[in-house]
């Protein structure tokens, strides 16, 4: 490993659990498959088909955005602050 990013390395691993987490996330983001864009778009669509088709039969329930956020909320309310 280079120099360079060992002591980037070691500045990450300094920071709190919680921007950690959010550096690996974003930097995981960033690596990709190499897959072209249309690919991309029709792995997407074929997941909207099936989620549709699976609330069209049943097998999933829908939930108006109103409870979704407020139950966000309440997860991010209860847990604990970091800092």
């Amino acid at each position: 490993m280079r120099t360079e990013t060992q002591s980037l390395l070691d500045a990450v691993l300094t920071l709190p659990d919680d921007e950690r987490a959010e550096f690996s996330a974003i930097l995981a983001d960033s690596l990709g498959d190499g897959s072209r864009p249309s690919e991309v778009e029709a792995v997407w669509l074929a997941e909207a088909k099936r989620r549709l088709q699976s609330v069209r039969t049943g097998r999933s329930k829908v939930m108006p955005s109103e409870d979704v956020e407020r139950e966000l909320d309440e997860i991010v309310n209860a847990a604990p602050k970091s800092g």
